[in-house]
């Protein structure tokens, strides 16, 4: 079984049907909830859940992601220096350092469609749950996977990787 920490783009895509990244990320889930320990930081999740607050779905949407067995780690349990360290070592935002700093306490792979935090991630030595070409520049867009066998979700809030 492998622990992995998933950025908020994953959810987010998952359970927006419109998003570039849905069929992956929709597939990746449906693997590994079946066979990994996945895991959120609290503040990646609350990224997820904006969108299905403005849309009135705050509550089930955060249920839904629990009920699929994804545990929720507190940002509090990580260090304000680390997350600063990172933050100036790294240049990325801080709940791209959230999430990282994440993988790095529970020594966990990294799901993710952020080529930038891909990169960093495989700097530090994380392992990446999805496949992600880190060698194109930044701000390059991610190519869609084709199509998979993902069940239909509801909108969420796309995310800029």
């Amino acid at each position: 079984m492998t622990v992995t920490v998933l950025d908020a783009n994953i959810l987010i895509a998952a359970m927006d049907t419109h998003d570039a990244h849905h069929a992956a990320a929709a597939a990746y889930l449906k693997r590994a909830v079946a066979v990994d320990q996945l895991h959120v930081p609290t503040l990646n999740l609350a990224e997820v859940l904006v969108g299905q607050v403005r849309q009135g779905r705050g509550a089930p949407a955060e249920a839904a992601i629990k009920a699929l067995g994804v545990g929720v780690v507190s940002s509090d349990s990580l260090g304000a220096l680390e997350l600063a360290t990172l933050r100036a070592n790294t240049g990325l935002k801080l709940p791209d350092c959230v999430v990282l700093a994440c993988a790095l306490k529970l020594d966990a792979a990294l799901a993710t469609t952020d080529k930038v935090l891909a990169r960093e991630a495989t700097k530090l030595g994380l392992a990446l749950a999805l496949p992600v070409n880190t060698t194109e520049p930044p701000g390059s867009p991610v190519p869609a996977a084709p199509a998979a066998d993902a069940a239909s979700a509801t909108t969420g809030e796309a995310r800029t990787a």
